[in-house]
């Protein structure tokens, strides 16, 4: 069988009106099997029937989506859904194309946070830190740190596998006499919030 979703649709599907919502989930489903079904080979027999069934997609999980920076009128989705006997979740591209949404692109680039979130998110790290801490002149120390915190760089964002919907990123942070850069992983809650991932949960 030919790739479910290969790694770049060249083929740039006509656009409809520049669209100022992202795709609702119904119509990101709609247009995930419209490309399932584009990209079916005429099934030569009852096994190749079974296969085209295991690896069609099913029980869609819906993250945020973003306004594409390279493309107008795009959105990029971070979409989950059941193939085989695996979730598997993928960054996704979607057009305007007529009054819905076709998917035009398949592993796009995961977004970047924002870097004053990532600020917080870091913070937060460094608060259960100085909350572990027994000697007082540490934990001010770090507290001190805190304050001075900065983000200088957000850099190689990435969907961590596809296993989980969960983006790392490198960040360097530090103040200003001395910086780091370590990976820190991502997740989202229920409204598309960056949060950080669950301790353990690919750090």
């Amino acid at each position: 069988m030919k790739p479910l979703f290969p790694a770049l649709l060249l083929t740039l599907l006509p656009l409809g009106a520049l669209a100022t919502s992202p795709p609702t989930p119904a119509q990101i489903e709609a247009a995930v099997m419209a490309m399932v079904e584009a990209e079916k080979t005429p099934a030569a027999s009852t096994q190749d029937l079974l296969l085209q069934s295991m690896f069609t997609p099913r029980r869609f999980e819906h993250g945020p989506c973003w306004a594409s920076t390279t493309l107008a009128g795009a959105y990029d989705c971070l979409v989950g859904m059941e193939i085989g006997l695996k979730n598997r979740y993928r960054m996704l591209r979607f057009v305007p194309q007529g009054m819905g949404w076709a998917m035009q692109r398949a592993d796009v680039d995961a977004p970047v946070p924002p870097r004053e979130r990532v600020r917080e998110l870091l913070n937060a790290q460094l608060d259960r830190r100085a909350a572990s801490i027994d000697d007082a002149a540490t934990r001010e120390e770090l507290r001190a740190f805190q304050q001075r915190l900065q983000i200088f760089a957000i850099d190689d964002c990435e969907l961590r596998s596809t296993q989980a919907p969960e983006i790392r990123c490198n960040v360097t942070a530090g103040d200003a006499t001395e910086r780091g850069t370590e990976p820190q992983t991502y997740v989202f809650d229920a409204h598309g919030q960056w949060q950080n991932a669950a301790p353990g949960d690919g750090r």
